[in-house]
């Protein structure tokens, strides 16, 4: 190099007193709590505890994104980024589990947010993602599942998803369905539904196969079947036919996120195999 790089003087200086504090913390936590069950879980394939999701609530991570006026810490995609990664460098799962609290994605409306969202921030009603199909991964405008009104004026879901992450365990899932179809712009005519349900328990007319996997423990993902599944009027998430726009890389950060601070766990392991 021919010359020193220099900081520019009006450099911004993103890495503020409070934020540092907030990664030191989460630091700490990944380091005393996460590590060590991510030793003594991630070998056999276990599920994360109870005792653990309360810990973590306890700490504030599943209200990093939620409005403090719901109990959240009202924090920004920046705090949340520094969360995941510290969180992630312990035990991948760890990081996709903080995406499970903090709305998901949003796109509730002002009366859902106003009771989800306290429960969310508190890791007492946690979420899943019902997106991917077997022929609509990354083409998400081929989705096939579908969802009819019923004579009662709600609606009617049948077909299959794949890959839906703490399926189970959730208390929440959002679905994504064909309401209408459009053979020249396939990505109309796609909904958004808001599944509610029991921890642990999945309801008539919807049913789960745990898919065998080679990582990502701690939680079980699933294959879901819908035949005949009932959901009422108000289930349906923002508008009729939109729901490609929902979801949208740039409405889904708080799940995205943390899948970018699993690459730090990856990078640490392979940093170990190859002795670097």
């Amino acid at each position: 190099m021919t010359h020193k790089p220099r900081p520019r003087p009006n450099t911004p200086h993103f890495m503020t007193e409070e934020r540092l504090e907030i990664q030191q913390l989460a630091r700490e936590f990944a380091r005393d709590v996460v590590l060590p069950l991510a030793n003594e879980l991630d070998p056999v394939e276990g599920q994360f505890p109870e005792w653990f999701i309360k810990q973590m609530a306890d700490m504030g991570f599943f209200g990093i994104l939620i409005p403090e006026e719901y109990g959240g810490l009202g924090l920004g995609v920046f705090e949340y980024c520094l969360v995941a990664e510290e969180l992630s460098r312990a035990w991948m799962s760890v990081g996709g589990l903080l995406a499970r609290g903090n709305g998901m994605g949003g796109n509730f409306s002002p009366e859902q947010e106003a009771r989800m969202l306290p429960k969310v921030a508190t890791g007492e009603y946690l979420g899943a993602f019902a997106l991917s199909e077997a022929e609509a991964g990354s083409d998400v405008a081929n989705i096939r599942c579908k969802a009819a009104r019923a004579d009662d004026g709600g609606w009617v879901i049948n077909g299959t998803k794949m890959w839906c992450t703490f399926a189970d365990q959730a208390d929440y899932i959002i679905l994504f369905a064909r309401t209408s179809t459009d053979e020249e712009k396939r990505h109309r005519g796609i909904s958004a539904f808001l599944v509610e349900k029991e921890r642990g328990e999945f309801p008539e007319g919807m049913s789960g196969t745990a898919v065998k996997k080679i990582g990502y423990f701690g939680w079980k993902t699933w294959d879901l079947n819908f035949d005949d599944f009932h959901l009422p009027a108000d289930a349906l998430l923002g508008e009729e036919d939109r729901g490609f726009y929902q979801q949208s890389p740039d409405s889904r950060l708080g799940v995205r996120i943390p899948r970018r601070g699993r690459s730090v766990w990856h990078r640490q392991r392979w940093r170990i195999r190859l002795r670097i």
